[in-house]
């Protein structure tokens, strides 16, 4: 998973009380799974270091292994993004699919 520039700053400044910030991927969603981003205090000992202080697991890795993470600056809505290809979501956008391939 690729971390944008923007996204990385915006980690920084999230990460004040917490060492980590956990991505996972969980079942869920009117598409089928949804991405989740939460701050911890831990990795765990399967996790994958994307940055030295953004973990995720093996698995959620391998839903986002072309994935981009961005930060939109939006002065009414701004929102950490995941660009994920090989997916389709439904209108809310909050969660996907997988196409076939």
């Amino acid at each position: 998973m690729d971390i944008t520039q923007a996204a990385e700053k915006r980690i920084q400044k999230t990460l004040i009380d917490a060492p980590y910030l956990r991505v996972e991927v969980n079942g869920g969603g009117c598409s089928g799974f949804t991405v989740g981003l939460s701050k911890t205090d831990g990795a765990s000992e399967n996790d994958i270091f994307l940055k030295s202080n953004v973990v995720i697991d093996p698995i959620s890795a391998g839903y986002l292994s072309k994935a981009t993470l961005d930060w939109i600056d939006d002065p009414f809505s701004p929102t950490f993004k995941f660009d994920i290809p090989n997916t389709k979501s439904c209108g809310c956008g909050n969660s996907f699919t997988l196409e076939e391939t």
